[in-house]
């Protein structure tokens, strides 16, 4: 009797944390901030001058008196000497350092990363609150004595931290030093004579010295400089990061604004939560709701908001199922949510493509039709909660199970050339199993090269090849990389005879390294090797197929493919030629 009443007390203390995870595993409906009340302004680029030394950029305070180097003796290395370097670190934690000498060439440099910068805050005396201020130290150890016996005879130096990649640039460089020695000891001083006026340019025009530049899509990009009076100057070329507000509600006490979003980040990390990979959330005050998000180059863009009306509130929030779907290769999908207490929820009237269907209580069945295929879609409920009227939104990405490819293909040393027909079925389940293994990791491939031209030494075949495809990551073809392995089939035609083989295979589809991204969108590389036939004429000893292909994004749904591919077939009996081929090859791939 003891023993089921400790059985029945643990059961029903368990009883509220098993709700309490059961409610936390539904997935919210988002309360979409442009459609609840929550003007998102445009991301603005903001700087100041603030005086001759030091300037602002969004909320980094940069003092450009800051940026120079010390030489001492090396502890570690008798004769060798250590420079120490400090910066503003503000906006330049990582990338690369160097020593200019007077003509412009670089007689020293050095990588910087997290591991050998040291980061310290910086005392400050803006009268402004909420700047960073941060200090870089970074140390280079067992400098040559030949390098500083070659400084000490420079008119003067200039000390440069910079960092550049596709699309931004990012230059701060210190004003002109030079190399002084007292009582034995060396120094390194800024030069008083090379004073300049303070100024500030955008895109090569002198400016004022306090402004704001709107940014409203990634097309809009920033070249701003600003120079010091003692020379130092900053240079930034960057552009605004996208960023998804999708859910915006206001706190219990109403005297916060917590903000739900994807894309560009706030540059304060403390105040982040990160609730996924690619989502995150912030809470702000409501009096004013104002963040600072990272740009390209982690450059920092102002954005605000403004409140135009009543907020909703997480009490309002419907859920759906855990298990409903964000992606998918169908058409039309239905979610069960639920709704809280004095919470109703309907269709908007403009969606006729939409139905929603009470249940039982407060649940609902909401089906959806008419999903485009290829882009996010992003469907909408209407709210009503405590006399006012709000929206939520559920977005799902449908992919594009087909793709078709026309094209040709030259081969040599044969000189054969081929028309090629390519047909891609990617499936959301396979063998209808919704399950982890399953899902959105298969595919079935069929391929066939057409003779075009016919040679007399060398024998004339047509190529069929089916492959089952398994993808190791979850996800869509040309949207998420992956790689993966085949079972490839393939019949060889002769005039009068065929073989068929089996085999292996392996391939991979990714991202370009940046270098080449101007070149293609995506590229993929594809290995078969096949170690034997069937036939009675002739058969396959052994056959392998290498190919490297890059897709050039042309729309939506088309692509155009070009590449390069190795291929050799040895037969029993011997054909009278077997020798490596070069094919190189060009086709249009529709994916619908």
């Amino acid at each position: 009797m003891r023993l089921l009443l400790v059985s029945l007390l643990c059961l029903l203390s368990a009883i509220p944390t098993w709700a309490q995870n059961r409610s936390s595993k539904l997935k919210p409906l988002y309360f979409q901030a442009d459609k609840n009340n929550l003007q998102v302004l445009p991301q603005r680029f903001e700087y100041t001058l603030m005086d001759e030394d030091r300037l602002k950029v969004g909320d980094i305070l940069i003092d450009t008196t800051e940026v120079t180097f010390q030489i001492e003796p090396s502890p570690a290395k008798k004769g060798a000497y250590r420079i120490r370097f400090t910066w503003p670190a503000g906006l330049i934690k990582e990338g690369e350092l160097a020593i200019k000498n007077n003509s412009g060439k670089a007689i020293f440099n050095a990588v910087l990363n997290r591991d050998n910068v040291k980061i310290s805050q910086a005392e400050t005396t803006s009268e402004e609150e909420g700047l960073r201020s941060e200090k870089a130290d970074f140390v280079a150890e067992e400098v040559e004595t030949s390098l500083v016996d070659d400084m000490k005879y420079l008119p003067f130096m200039v000390f440069c931290i910079y960092r550049e990649s596709d699309e931004t640039r990012l230059y701060l460089c210190s004003n002109e030093l030079y190399l002084s020695s007292q009582q034995g000891q060396m120094t390194v001083k800024a030069r008083s004579s090379t004073k300049k006026p303070a100024q500030i340019e955008i895109n090569g025009k002198v400016v004022g010295n306090r402004g704001i530049i709107y940014l409203n899509d990634r097309s809009e990009n920033v070249a701003f400089r600003a120079a010091t009076r003692s020379g130092a100057f900053l240079e930034i070329e960057t552009r605004k990061k996208d960023v998804d507000f999708k859910d915006a509600v206001v706190s219990d006490d109403g005297e916060r604004l917590i903000l739900t979003a994807s894309g560009a980040e706030p540059v304060d990390e403390k105040k982040v939560k990160k609730i996924s990979d690619t989502e995150w959330q912030i809470a702000l005050p409501k009096s004013r709701p104002v963040l600072f998000l990272k740009g390209d180059g982690d450059i920092p863009m102002r954005q605000e908001f403004y409140i135009r009306g009543q907020l909703p509130r997480e009490k309002n929030r419907p859920y759906l199922s855990a298990r409903s779907a964000v992606r998918t290769y169908s058409s039309s999908l239905s979610f069960n949510g639920v709704a809280p207490a004095g919470v109703s929820v309907k269709v908007p009237e403009n969606d006729k493509a939409a139905q929603l269907e009470m249940s039982k209580k407060n649940q609902f069945v909401w089906t959806v039709r008419d999903i485009p295929a290829g882009v996010e879609n992003r469907r909408y409920l209407n709210v009503s909660a405590d006399g006012h009227n709000f929206v939520v939104g559920n977005a799902v990405f449908r992919g594009q199970p087909f793709g078709l490819g026309l094209g040709g293909r030259y081969q040599t040393p044969s000189g054969v050339a081929y028309g090629t027909l390519e047909f891609q079925w990617w499936i959301e389940n396979f063998m209808w199993i919704n399950a982890d293994w399953s899902r959105f990791h298969w595919g079935m491939a069929l391929e066939r090269q057409q003779q075009l031209i016919e040679k007399d030494d060398f024998a004339k075949a047509d190529l069929t090849t089916v492959e089952l495809l398994w993808r190791a990551h979850e996800g869509f073809h040309l949207v998420d990389a992956s790689w993966g392995l085949s079972l490839p089939l393939q019949m060889i035609q002769a005039e009068s005879a065929s073989a068929t083989s089996f085999g292996v295979g392996a391939f991979m589809v990714n991202k370009p390294h940046r270098w080449f991204r101007s070149l293609m969108d995506w590229s993929e590389l594809k290995l078969q090797y096949y170690a034997g036939s069937s036939g009675s004429d002739f058969k396959i000893k052994s056959a392998y197929s290498l190919k490297a292909q890059a897709y050039v994004h042309l729309s939506n749904q088309w692509f155009w493919r070009y590449g390069l591919d190795l291929n050799e077939y040895k037969f029993d009996p011997s054909a009278a030629k077997e020798e490596m081929q070069i094919g190189v090859g060009t086709s249009l791939f529709w994916k619908f």
